[in-house]
């Protein structure tokens, strides 16, 4: 019997360790991760126009949503709609019957659409709204109707759609001139051709936004070739030029973009490390210079807390000999910031903003010093040793911690239990599993075995 009590005396000891040591039965927390700009999809489809007749609408409703969710600039959560008329599609469709049936199925509350039609609304939006309001996502809708110089437009505005996307907006843009692309990236080229066929969702294309064959089957009229940067192809099928009919030519990219997306400007942000946690400094870093890739010293880049943790503070630094400014931030709190930076490049003001996603602080331990071993020395006296009771203290915890960041464990997650509670049942099961212990040993003694 002796020695069931004496377990029951550990099992008592462990268990209030236990309670003491992690109190709230804290689980481990999983890193929030941060990626580059915005999602984007650019096609060599014409999925408005098609979506009276074929399953293209789907498509189109699928993107949207993935577009749309996957944004993170700071906006006002609706989407535009650049250069098509707002009441029917080039294709004879009513947009309003489309947008409520088809393209924002994906929704469980629309968003609000904003129509720009004309050149000068065009205009206007690019000149303002891109940066005093912007929207969730742009969205270049295929539009057979459209002029060149409309399209001219998009070309002369080509910083500003890469700044929308580098500062986390989405942008999804359908069969157009893509001028504005490729005055972008110089040596990627959007070629005339297609509809044979097709097309097929790549891995990228179904990881990223969740296409299948199903979704983007319908006639294509396009396709990219060339260096198109890091943006990756999301749908292809075999295309001949000079013989629509060859299945076995090469595959060609109908469609390209990511679900994190940089476009090359003239002035653009980064930070590092990628998954920050509260309380460990980042590297913002800024970098200007030509779209040819010139660097550009002396620029002052003047940057703001536009939203979240320690919104209003803000940052001066100065472009060095390879254009660059690196501006160091911390923060005590968790959560999503915007950090807005402008400057002068090229005699163009710039406005960028980047998002960065603050992961919890780092957890306190609380270090445990386990009570040395010793062993007792043998005696050979017969007389009976004298034990000395000793006395048991309660640690209140209740007035004081041990460093413990309390604001963190309170963005924990608990098991239910509360943590001073615990803390105390623990002390209290430490101080049975003792006291049983010491009587124990006394009853052994006084020969009062049960």
């Amino acid at each position: 019997m002796s020695r069931i009590k004496n377990i029951l005396s550990a099992l008592f000891i462990v268990i209030g360790v236990g309670l003491f040591i992690n109190p709230a039965g804290q689980a481990p927390v999983a890193l929030a991760t941060s990626g580059g700009g915005g999602p984007i999809v650019l096609d060599g489809m014409d999925p408005v126009c098609h979506s009276g007749w074929e399953s293209t609408g789907q498509y189109i409703a699928k993107v949207l949503k993935k577009v749309h969710d996957g944004s993170r600039n700071l906006s006002n959560g609706h989407i535009a709609i650049i250069g098509s008329n707002a009441t029917t599609t080039s294709c004879g469709s009513n947009w309003s019957s489309q947008l409520s049936t088809q393209f924002l199925a994906e929704f469980p509350t629309a968003p609000q659409i904003d129509f720009y039609i004309t050149d000068s609304e065009i205009n206007t939006f690019f000149s303002t709204t891109v940066t005093s309001n912007p929207p969730a996502v742009l969205w270049i809708p295929d539009n057979w109707n459209r002029t060149s110089g409309t399209e001219a437009i998009f070309t002369s505005n080509a910083e500003k759609i890469a700044d929308f996307v580098n500062g986390g907006g989405g942008l999804f843009a359908n069969a157009g001139s893509y001028g504005w692309l490729t005055a972008l990236l110089p040596n990627a080229v959007y070629n005339n051709g297609g509809c044979n066929g097709g097309p097929e969702a790549t891995t990228d294309g179904t990881n990223d936004f969740g296409l299948s064959n199903t979704l983007v089957a319908a006639c294509w009229h396009g396709y990219f070739t060339g260096n198109v940067g890091t943006l990756k192809t999301l749908v292809d099928y075999p295309y001949n030029p000079n013989d629509s009919s060859d299945m076995t030519a090469s595959r060609k990219a109908v469609s390209i973009g990511g679900g994190s997306v940089s476009l090359p400007s003239s002035f653009v942000l980064s930070y590092s490390p990628a998954t920050p946690r509260a309380g460990e400094p980042i590297t913002i870093t800024a970098t200007a210079q030509t779209l040819a890739g010139v660097p550009q010293a002396g620029v002052t880049v003047s940057m703001t807390v536009s939203s979240g943790p320690d919104s209003g503070q803000t940052f001066t630094a100065t472009t060095d000999a390879s254009g660059v400014a690196n501006i160091t931030v911390n923060t005590a709190s968790q959560g999503t910031a915007v950090y807005t930076a402008s400057a002068t490049v090229n005699g163009v003001v710039k406005v960028v903003s980047i998002t960065v996603l603050w992961d919890p602080p780092a957890p306190t331990t609380v270090p445990v010093t386990e009570a040395p071993t010793t062993v007792p020395e043998t005696t050979t006296s017969t007389e009976a040793p004298v034990l000395v009771e000793p006395t048991t203290t309660v640690h209140d915890h209740s007035s004081h911690d041990h460093g413990v960041d309390t604001t963190v464990q309170a963005q924990l997650p608990l098991t239910g239990r509360d943590t001073k509670s615990s803390m105390g049942i623990g002390a209290f099961l430490i101080t049975i599993g003792i006291s049983m212990f010491i009587l124990n040993r006394k009853v052994l003694r006084n020969g009062k075995t049960s």
